[in-house]
């Protein structure tokens, strides 16, 4: 049996573990960021210009069949 004088051991508060859990966040972060493997300004510029043109693509698409099922319904209700 435990000696009911001794003391327990103290707990940290509460803003004492947020302190800890950021710092051990913000260091596995940064750990992740330096596995990362980043692309370089060729690769960089070469998939934006993709993404643009799917952007411009889409854009178009949704437009027309936009305007084509507005006109269907001014035919339906007309």
């Amino acid at each position: 049996m435990t000696d009911k004088t001794e003391k327990k051991e103290a707990k940290p508060n509460f803003f004492e573990r947020m302190g800890n859990s950021i710092k051990r966040w913000w260091r596995e972060t940064v750990g992740e960021l330096r596995k990362v493997t980043w692309p370089t300004r060729q690769e960089t510029f070469r998939l934006t210009k993709i993404v643009l043109m799917v952007l411009a693509v889409m854009s178009l698409a949704l437009g027309l069949l936009d305007f084509l099922l507005a006109q269907l319904m001014v035919l339906i209700l007309a």
